[in-house]
């Protein structure tokens, strides 16, 4: 099936194509076979999977005559991007993890990873001081930590994709000691090169 890049995240590594037949379809930028990243308005060859998301997609033939274009507007979308995220304070941050609650996709770099926890930390001590003044200790505390266990799991998974592994080894957590080595990853710099989860995130 034929269609048009309608847009492409690539903080998220997700996007959605309108297709030909005037229907819209999401796709994983692992689904992308192109030798750079999507860029909208890019004609595009695709299939539809069991799931009803695009795969195995592909630029059009004829679509090479607009690539010096499009390469300088993704050059100008990552400039863009890590321009404002530079310009990021330690709470926008925790706030983008936030939003990001529930994406296991994609790459986040140290910056995203750290300040969030820092803010985890910050309200757990927070909310351990009013469970103690209000005699209510575990519940406010217990209530904070069921609220930041989805968005920890994902930037958790996010910063190893960044460095080329699978959110799976956070599973390491539950021997106890493997936290000692996730820390090390997710205290490493980002890997330059692009991988099966994106884009670099920084």
């Amino acid at each position: 099936m034929k269609g048009s890049i309608l847009d492409f995240s690539i903080q998220d590594n997700t996007g959605f194509i309108t297709g030909d037949d005037h229907n819209r379809y999401s796709f994983s930028g692992a689904d992308w076979r192109g030798q750079r990243p999507p860029s909208r308005g890019d004609r595009v060859d695709f299939i539809v999977n069991s799931t009803g998301q695009a795969a195995d997609i592909y630029l059009a033939l004829g679509s090479s005559i607009h690539l010096g274009e499009s390469i300088s507007n993704q050059i100008n979308k990552y400039s863009n991007l890590d321009q404002a995220e530079e310009n990021y304070s330690s709470i926008d941050w925790f706030v983008k993890c936030l939003t990001n609650y529930a994406n296991f996709s994609g790459r986040a770099r140290r910056k995203e990873f750290w300040f969030f926890m820092l803010f985890c930390v910050i309200l757990g001590i927070i909310s351990e001081v009013i469970d103690a003044v209000l005699g209510t200790k575990p519940l406010v505390n217990g209530l904070l930590n069921l609220a930041l266990l989805l968005p920890s799991l994902a930037v958790g998974a996010r910063r190893l994709h960044d460095i080329g592994r699978s959110g799976w080894w956070q599973l390491l957590v539950l021997t106890g000691i493997g936290i000692i080595l996730l820390i090390i990853w997710w205290a490493s710099d980002t890997k330059k090169e692009n991988n099966e989860y994106g884009a670099p995130a920084k």
